[in-house]
């Protein structure tokens, strides 16, 4: 009888193994079939199925990156537009200089705005332009594991702060998180489609999101390098005009909408009264 026990417990030990093995393949296959094919950029990152950030140039350019970390092939889903954040270690290091000002000055060299100010790094915002790799527009078609990359446009949502560099943390954000004007979050998403002047957008991100007067804007000066010894008017005169027919543009566009939206909403309530006094 023991020889035959210890005969047996082996097998007995195989067939554990085995049905262990298969256990854990069926629960990883029931829970990669959960995972949608098909998500938004943030829902996915709530979900923690992908990995995404973003790498902030200065305030005009960025990099996106997204890792699939779900298991099964994801179509991501891209927003109008989106936020990059800093995330503050940098705060207090004196790091940077200026209001924020890219390549802009001609786009030759990397000109500031002008002396430092605190408040620490800005935030920036910008769109996808409607478009994605490896997937047409609208989205990216990621599989398992693989790693996609997409430079961005964008522009200064905080006027006053440093400028954005390679070496600073920033966090990728729904635009609604830091600001809710709607003519921002639609200079945001021209400037990522590449529609507009960037630094006309700039202007009138300024104007709309940090109250600053089109009159501020076309008297701002900044030095075009570091040891130039005469300032030079920040945006040109065809910029400004540019800014401030864009705005009025965008104006007219959302009063429209809203108007639109009371329509909508007035025909729906009337619906809704017509229908319960037939009942």
């Amino acid at each position: 009888m023991r020889i035959s026990l210890l005969f047996l417990l082996p097998l007995f030990l195989l067939s554990l193994t085995i049905a262990q093995a298969e256990e854990e393949k069926t629960g990883k296959s029931d829970t990669t079939s959960k995972i949608p094919t098909e998500i938004g950029l943030f829902d996915a990152v709530k979900q923690n199925l992908i990995e995404a950030k973003i790498t902030a140039r200065n305030s005009m350019e960025g990099r996106v990156t997204i890792k699939n970390k779900s298991g099964v092939p994801l179509r991501i889903n891209l927003p109008e537009t989106f936020a990059a954040v800093p995330l503050g270690q940098f705060d207090d290091l004196g790091i940077g200089g200026g209001e924020g000002g890219g390549r802009r000055g001609g786009r030759s060299g990397g000109s500031s705005r002008g002396g430092g100010s605190g408040g620490g790094a800005q935030t920036t915002g910008g769109g996808f332009g409607g478009g994605g790799m490896s997937g047409g527009m609208g989205g990216w078609s990621i599989p398992p594991e693989k790693i996609l990359r997409q430079d961005v446009s964008m522009v200064c949502l905080e006027y006053g702060k440093r400028e954005p560099a390679r070496h600073m943390n920033y966090e990728l954000r729904p635009l609604g998180s830091v600001t809710n004007k709607p003519e921002v979050h639609a200079l945001c998403n021209l400037v990522g489609s590449g529609a507009v002047d960037q630094n006309a957008a700039q202007a009138a991100v300024w104007h709309y999101n940090n109250g600053l007067s089109w009159e501020e804007l076309a008297n701002k000066q900044h030095k075009p390098r570091v040891d130039s010894l005469n300032q030079v008017p920040y945006f040109s005169q065809e910029q400004m005009f540019y800014a401030m027919n864009l705005g009025k543009h965008i104006e007219e566009k959302i009063a429209k909408e809203k108007e639109a939206d009371k329509k909508n909403k007035k025909s729906s309530s009337y619906a809704d009264e017509l229908k319960e006094e037939l009942e």
